[in-house]
């Protein structure tokens, strides 16, 4: 017989640092107890090894072994670690203190409760929300496990918070630093990804999963690279990582990928030679045992670059299935397949049909009748008819993700609906939730409108705030709540590419109501989004259609004080403090005065523009605009030489721009134009959370950039960070131009 030794391949498993200690005294103990059975047997201390005589020279206490005796143990108690690891289980070191039991039995309780597959994201949410961050900073495995089924959902948002949070505790803890270059790769953020695996790589981690990443985010790099010599380098360095980090442990993911890439390259030989090779590996790991999505998948894309066009539909489809509601990996599995198929001269989106990617659907449709109307749009006794038929356009579209706002009417049967199909809801409401019930939902005396409206807001995946408050008139608000609402599901849709359906309840009657029915139908058309439309059911009536306000009051004043959707820019200089009494005239005229030379050139004008000190205020009337002119001041204090001119070199910008309704009046003071209201002290508390040099927005402006479809500015989520003077915690994105690096 021959015997072929086959152990657990823990090439992949790096122990945490918190168990190097846990090493040396398993080590310790694995001598302890060798050295105790020889004495057992008889043996004693010798100079050198006698089998005869039973003397044996490393029968002395564990200090006392040489270097090379202590790392042989050192391996082993290693090695049956990273066997413990790689086989799932979790290992939770003590915490130190009285409270050693209570704190590593509270640890393992959430450990089992997120890993518990049926939980969803809600339910995540919640034990994220609800944390106690000295227990959680206690154990790392708490950061890494709920950021991995965070990154397992596509929710890289969250994921990017859980592990932030975690590596300020757990710095160079290697499984967090791993998983956070994987959601910065994910989320779009393929520069910061390379830097996080090449910093890996440099500390001596050329592990296969961290060379893995590296070789990620080098293919990452080269589809975004459009410089034909840097594509070809980043599409290099790819295939390098990958080759070397399948070389190393024969794994099937990095196999595949290099001979993919080793395709791309017009290397025909090694991309079959690979392929091969991964081929048969995967069919043995296949053999016999469950079918795994990752295995089936492999065997798609390698039956490809072999040239098994059909095979490759068949593991695809199985993966496919495997895989339902895993979207983040689904898309990443799809978006290799269309790379392939399309290099094969094949049509790209030949296999999506094999990917069951959610469906997003954003929705606006009419508000329930209000008693005492003199006309009627949508009365009670139609709500079931309506029900029914939203029901049976969604049965048709399938949607597993919606987006709507909340008020009584065909929002509420809408959400109702998505709910009754176990699909996931986000909610986007004008302002704070008792003067929207007051105004949108208890509107009907007898009904049961607002026990409904609590019940689906209870189980909403997130809740959007357009504003803290109602407004003295709410039209414009509620145009802008339409357009935050378009925004956040299409920042959606984007994270997984797939397509967003806009599904609307409407009664085929125009209105100039903005944010109303008709006026997000006209939106949608105008930027090309796929419509479809639920008829309501014909009411007989002569009456013109009215679509009631819902402004709390209406007051003359408002004709002085009309509120207009704005972008507001907000800046300070970094350095500024530590300039002298003779600095400032140079500040003055070189620093201020250089911003308002490129005021004079920019075509991008601020409808208003104020300084003091070293702060600056402008008022823009779009996102585009907004944030070109963010970005080229940015660029114009970067690339000047400030000493030079007078000035300290160390002279920089931090620059923050949000989005809202705000109030248009001419100020009595200065006889002028200026604007204000919440939202401009929003804008105002972003800044100084903003890096030195950068540009940050916060979703709001994330979300009408990508409402309106401007291609040519992408914002980059960056995380949930504290606005100054504790104004709140809101999700913050990067803005730079669509070709640049982040």
């Amino acid at each position: 017989m021959t015997y072929k030794p086959k152990p657990i391949d823990t090439s992949n498993v790096q122990l945490p640092d918190e168990l190097e200690n846990l090493t040396e005294l398993l080590s310790e103990n694995t001598h302890e107890i060798w050295a105790q059975g020889r004495i057992n047997d008889g043996w004693t201390y010798g100079e050198v090894r006698n089998d005869e005589n039973l003397e044996h020279p490393c029968l002395v206490p564990y200090d006392q072994l040489s270097e090379s005796e202590k790392e042989y143990d050192r391996n082993t108690a290693m090695e049956a670690l990273k066997a413990i690891q790689h086989l799932g289980y979790q290992l939770i070191p003590p915490t130190g203190g009285s409270g050693d039991i209570s704190y590593q039995d509270e640890a393992r309780k959430i450990i089992l409760r997120m890993e518990d597959k049926s939980l969803d994201f809600h339910a995540l949410q919640e034990i994220w929300q609800t944390r106690s961050k000295d227990l959680w900073r206690q154990v790392p495995n708490t950061y890494r496990i709920l950021g991995k089924r965070f990154l397992g959902m596509a929710e890289n948002l969250l994921a990017y918070d859980v592990l932030s949070e975690g590596l300020e505790t757990w710095p160079r803890d290697l499984q967090l630093q791993q998983l956070l270059g994987l959601g910065l790769a994910r989320g779009g953020s393929p520069l910061k990804a390379n830097q996080t695996a090449q910093n890996l790589i440099n500390d001596g981690h050329d592990d296969s999963e961290t060379l893995s990443l590296l070789g990620r985010t080098h293919k990452d790099l080269w589809q975004k690279e459009s410089n034909g010599e840097a594509q070809e380098e980043q599409l290099r360095l790819a295939y390098e990582a990958y080759e070397t980090a399948y070389n190393k442990a024969g794994d099937p993911y990095p196999g595949i990928n290099a001979a993919t890439l080793a395709l791309f390259r017009g290397d025909l030989e090694n991309a079959h030679r690979i392929g091969e090779h991964v081929y048969q590996v995967s069919l043995e790991d296949a053999e016999g045992s469950e079918p795994n999505y990752w295995t089936e998948a492999t065997l798609g894309e390698v039956s490809l670059i072999l040239g098994k066009l059909e095979e490759a539909r068949t593991y695809y489809s199985s993966a496919g299935a495997l895989g339902k509601g895993d979207f983040a990996n689904l898309n990443s599995t799809r978006q290799q397949a269309r790379l392939l198929l399309q290099y094969l001269g094949e049509a790209p989106n030949w296999l999506d049909n094999c990917f069951a990617l959610p469906r997003i659907v954003v929705f606006s449709g009419h508000r329930i009748d209000r008693p005492a109307l003199s006309y009627s749009r949508f009365p009670s006794h139609l709500e079931t008819e309506v029900k029914k038929r939203i029901v049976k356009h969604l049965n048709q579209l399938g949607p597993e993700i919606g987006y709507a706002c909340a008020a009584a009417g065909a929002d509420i049967l809408f959400l109702e609906a998505m709910l009754e199909r176990n699909a996931e809801i986000n909610i986007v409401m004008p302002f704070e939730k008792e003067a929207y019930i007051k105004t949108s939902v208890d509107v009907v005396p007898g009904d049961d409108w607002k026990d409904r409206f609590e019940r689906v807001l209870a189980q909403a995946n997130s809740i959007i705030y357009a504003n803290d408050y109602p407004a003295l008139d709410n039209t414009v608000l509620l145009e802008f709540t339409s357009l935050i609402l378009d925004g956040a599901a299409k920042l959606r849709s984007q994270v997984y590419d797939t397509d967003l359906t806009a599904l609307a309840v409407w009664d085929g009657q125009a209105d100039d109501k903005p944010g109303e029915t008709y006026a997000m139908l006209q939106h949608w058309k105008q930027f090309n989004r796929q419509i479809e439309i639920v008829d309501m059911p014909v009411i007989e009536t002569n009456n013109p259609v009215v679509v009631p306000n819902i402004s709390t009051v209406a007051p003359e004043i408002m004709l002085d004080f009309p509120q207009e959707i704005r972008v507001m820019f907000f800046a300070d200089v970094v350095g500024f403090s530590k300039l002298t009494e003779r600095d400032v005239p140079f500040f003055v005229q070189e620093f201020v005065g250089h911003i308002a030379n490129e005021i004079e050139r920019s075509p991008y004008k601020p409808l208003h523009q104020n300084t003091w000190g070293d702060a600056f205020y402008f008022v823009f009337s779009s996102v585009l605009e907004a944030a070109h002119f963010a970005l080229s001041t940015r660029d114009l204090i970067r690339d000047t030489d400030w000493e030079q001119r007078g000035l300290s070199a160390a002279l920089n910008m931090r620059i923050s721009l949000h989005s809202g309704p705000v109030y248009r009046f001419t100020d009595p003071m200065i006889q002028k134009i200026n604007f204000s209201g919440a939202h401009v002290n929003r804008a105002a508390r972003i800044e100084p959370v903003t890096p030195p040099g950068q540009v940050y927005a916060s979703e709001h402006f994330a979300s009408l950039i990508v409402a309106s479809n401007v291609a040519e500015i992408t914002c980059d989520y960056v995380g949930t960070l504290p606005l100054a003077k504790g104004y709140g915690t809101f999700p913050m994105y990067h803005v730079r131009r669509s070709h640049e690096p982040e």
